[in-house]
């Protein structure tokens, strides 16, 4: 009977352990307006956005397949990659994102800075003027080991 109750509660111990080992991380969210700037299109505008997700365990599961809409310019994101961390620094990366102006089409990266819920991602189009969009993202759910 010992054994028994010795074996059942290593296990449940084990169990527990793999749960607590996998829930770590933050449910994100985009929160409030998203702002892009087309050099040639005047200043910073809201823009029209489509998540790909509403909600994402990253940057990645949030951002891709997202578009922003601004006038007849379409910015749709396809990938993302993170530089590695850095203890007290901001996150940073690289964001593709095809660009779409009337029949013109061009893809551009874009380095990324994240910090206190605040991302913004710049880059240079083809014709050399800066593409840049910003926006606030929640931690709606975090989790810790």
């Amino acid at each position: 009977m010992f054994k028994i109750f010795v074996s059942l509660f290593l296990a449940s111990s084990m169990m527990l352990g793999a749960t607590l080992a996998k829930a770590t991380g933050c449910d994100l969210s985009q929160d409030g307006d998203v702002s892009l700037s087309i050099i040639g299109y005047g200043s910073t505008k809201k823009a029209e956005y489509s998540p790909g997700q509403k909600v994402g365990k990253n940057f990645k599961e949030l951002f891709v397949g997202s578009k922003i809409k601004l006038d007849d310019a379409v910015l749709s994101i396809i990938s993302i990659t993170s530089n590695k961390r850095e203890k007290g620094a901001p996150r940073t990366g690289i964001v593709t994102v095809t660009l779409t102006k009337g029949k013109n089409v061009q893809n551009i990266k874009m380095p990324y800075r994240y910090l206190n819920g605040y991302f913004e991602a710049k880059g240079i189009q083809k014709n050399s003027k800066e593409l840049s969009f910003s926006l606030n993202i929640k931690a709606l759910l975090c989790y810790s080991k």
